[in-house]
């Protein structure tokens, strides 16, 4: 028996055979056991990694379609802005030109009023005025500053179909730096234009023609005046506030 002390405590002891391969085994059965559970947890990981990247390609597919749908519904809608764009514009085309042409048939009508009281007056035999007479005086804008077109017209009353002889002056009355000054249409023609002053009509004549005014010339009046040797000698004067008729 083993040496104990008097009175110390004594474990009990149990005596087991010695197994030399025991041990070893027991620690290899440990490291298989933690392997397995390693690439059980690695292999489940894989399978949960592989499931959400399946569940993450559907949402990316779908989110794809949507994509795809959405711009090409962009598409269609940016056409049809497009076409709807094209259409107002070809629309107001079409009412600006519709517009033009109201503006000149309303113009053309009133020229043709005009014209229609003009030859009632020349071959009206109740007429008060006889002899030479000076119908009117238009003038209309051109291009280019001050360039002008201006339109003269001379009818006879009660002369019956004898023709009228006789000549015209035009003048431009107005202002330059503050001071009073008529211009003789003949001094403000364009360049390589003249004037015929001749009257030579059995029922009315138009003079029509180009002037530039100088620069700085503000126009207020025409001045005309007309005399007549046949069939009858006559003057007369007349004298028409400026006034532009805008074409």
């Amino acid at each position: 028996m083993p040496n104990v002390v008097k009175g110390s405590k004594q474990q009990a002891m149990m005596v087991v055979p010695y197994r030399r391969w025991y041990r070893t085994f027991v620690s290899i059965s440990i490291v298989i056991a933690l392997l397995v559970v390693a690439l059980g947890g690695y292999f489940y990981g894989r399978f949960e990694a592989g499931s959400e990247y399946l569940v993450t390609s559907a949402d990316n597919e779908r989110l794809s379609a949507s994509l795809r749908e959405a711009q090409n519904e962009l598409n269609t809608l940016r056409s049809e802005l497009t076409i709807a764009g094209r259409s107002n514009l070809v629309d107001q085309r079409a009412t600006e030109e519709v517009q033009s042409t109201v503006s000149a048939l309303r113009l053309r009508i009133s020229q043709l009023e005009q014209d229609v009281s003009f030859y009632r007056q020349v071959m009206s035999p109740d007429s008060d005025e006889l002899g030479l007479i000076i119908a009117e005086f238009d003038v209309t804008p051109l291009e280019g500053v001050g360039r002008f077109h201006y339109k003269a017209v001379f009818r006879q009353a009660g002369a019956g179909d004898r023709v009228l002889e006789g000549k015209v002056q035009i003048a431009i009355a107005g202002r330059i730096d503050g001071q009073r000054q008529a211009l003789p249409l003949t001094d403000i023609l364009p360049e390589n234009r003249t004037f015929d002053p001749a009257l030579n009509f059995r029922y009315f004549q138009n003079l029509e023609g180009e002037f530039i005014l100088p620069e700085g010339f503000v126009p207020d009046q025409v001045e005309v005046k007309a005399e007549s040797s046949k069939p009858t000698a006559i003057k007369v004067e007349k004298i028409f506030s400026w006034s532009v008729v805008e074409v």
